[in-house]
């Protein structure tokens, strides 16, 4: 009669014939989205933990996003540009970094989702390559919309979510053992924002060890155009935020006014429960500390006409 043992049993040497009990093959309990099962016997002792949490998976990935002005929700891209998972035990710093966005300059209308796999499409341009003449499809110019990038990580049974800015490109710092990251369009007019040119956004990103310097990474929230003396309605403070910048676009003079306003906090999403009040004037802005409690925000108009304003947030990423 066979005397081998089950690969993860470790006691002593029953007699021949005596039965055993295995070992379980996981000895606590596995969360979802938090990595594969180690295997068992094998610690991979010649890999970083960043190697083995990144072992077999891609760390840098592109997305299409089609996106349409006409559209008043947020809209996701099909495809996520980043995801990484490994055991919790070899969590570390990550280094997440948004490369500069770029457009196909092909007419909205042949590349629409349902009609052609968005994923094979080529051909982007970024910023400085978009030329001034008419964007195909459009009677003007490319507009480009306000572009954000959703991150979720986390250790074991913990995990966070965030949105960020895209700008002309970002580095994000995190400490995880799983990561994914999107890219969408979520302020857009029905939200309060405003909109660009129905297109196909090339969109990339990749990841690797550690923190080549303090993050970056802030979230835009534009709350709409508030009138002369208004007060805008209440929004929720983005998560991570630790500072604020309120920024008024005004096109009805020349020069144009320079922002003036209040940015106002409460502890309600009623607008009721005040935590503080920042004024700002001038065109020197100044970060504005969030205080504990404070969850939501509005902004009240100093400017003499009706003007988009909108709130910078330095996010602790």
């Amino acid at each position: 009669m066979s005397n081998h043992l089950p690969r993860l049993y470790t006691g002593p040497v029953p007699a021949v014939g005596e039965l055993i009990t295995p070992l379980p093959l996981r000895g606590r309990p596995v969360y979802p989205g938090n990595g594969y099962p180690q295997n068992p016997g094998e610690d991979r002792p010649g890999l970083s933990p960043f190697g083995r949490i990144s072992r077999g998976q891609p760390l840098g990935k592109s997305s299409v996003l089609l996106y349409n002005a006409d559209g008043s929700a947020a809209q996701p891209a099909a495809v996520q540009m980043l995801q990484l998972e490994g055991d919790d035990m070899d969590a570390g710093q990550l280094s997440v970094t948004l490369i500069t966005p770029r457009v196909i300059p092909l007419p909205y209308d042949d590349v629409r989702a349902g009609d052609v796999n968005a994923q094979n499409l080529t051909g982007e341009q970024d910023n400085a390559q978009v030329t001034g003449g008419n964007f195909p499809g459009a009677v003007a110019p490319i507009a480009w919309p306000p572009l954000d990038a959703i991150l979720e990580w986390g250790v074991r049974g913990a995990s966070a979510r965030a949105v960020v800015d895209y700008v002309n490109g970002m580095t994000i710092n995190v400490v995880a053992s799983y990561l994914r990251v999107y890219a969408s369009v979520s302020q857009t007019q029905g939200a309060g924002g405003f909109s660009g040119t129905s297109a196909a956004y090339y969109l990339s990103a990749f990841v690797g060890p550690g923190w080549t310097k303090p993050g970056t990474a802030k979230r835009t929230l534009y709350v709409g155009n508030v009138d002369a003396a208004g007060e805008s309605p209440v929004f929720d403070i983005p998560k991570f935020a630790r500072r604020a910048y309120i920024v008024a676009a005004d096109e009805s003079a020349t020069p144009p006014n320079l922002t003036v306003g209040y940015l106002r906090l409460w502890q309600s999403p009623d607008g009721t429960n005040n935590v503080g009040n920042y004024f700002q004037s001038g065109n020197q802005p100044v970060g504005f500390e969030i205080p504990n409690g404070a969850q939501y925000f509005s902004v009240t108009s100093g400017m003499p006409a009706s003007c988009l304003f909108a709130v910078i947030f330095e996010l602790a990423l």
